[in-house]
């Protein structure tokens, strides 16, 4: 199955996409968090045949949730919620400044925020593995 990852912005959406096995997460492109944003995901999930949705949620770096946090709350449950299909949410406090060290200081740019959703992604794909694997 594949999985969406999702990192949201106020201006600015980037999204990643999982393969069919769920082992590896592909920065995909950055949407516009605009007027059309529904129609935009709507389009991706059916593209993609998606079945389920990650998005990270910046907490605080206490972990509580502050603004930012309310707004992807409030952006969940608006906007990915009425897609229809199961939403995961994951912290994501520090996926920006992870991608932001692998660019240099003159590139960067809205890029960023798809490779924010692949690090969200990725790492919600990998704890999933860690919680089922069996040791005997």
């Amino acid at each position: 199955m594949r999985i969406l990852g999702l990192d949201i912005g106020d201006k600015r959406i980037g999204v990643a996409i999982s393969d069919e096995l769920e082992i590896i997460s592909t920065p995909l492109e950055v949407i516009s968090n605009d007027k059309k944003v529904k129609e935009k995901l709507q389009k991706l999930i059916n593209e993609y045949k998606i079945k389920k949705i990650v998005v990270g949620i910046p907490y605080t770096l206490k972990g509580e949730v502050g603004i930012q946090a309310k707004k992807v709350i409030n952006f969940v449950e608006d906007i990915v919620m009425s897609a229809g299909i199961e939403v995961d949410c994951i912290d994501e406090r520090y996926t920006t400044k992870i991608p932001l060290k692998l660019l240099e200081k003159n590139s960067k740019s809205k890029i960023i925020d798809k490779f924010s959703a692949s690090i969200i992604l990725k790492d919600y794909l990998d704890s999933r593995k860690r919680k089922t694997k069996n040791y005997k």
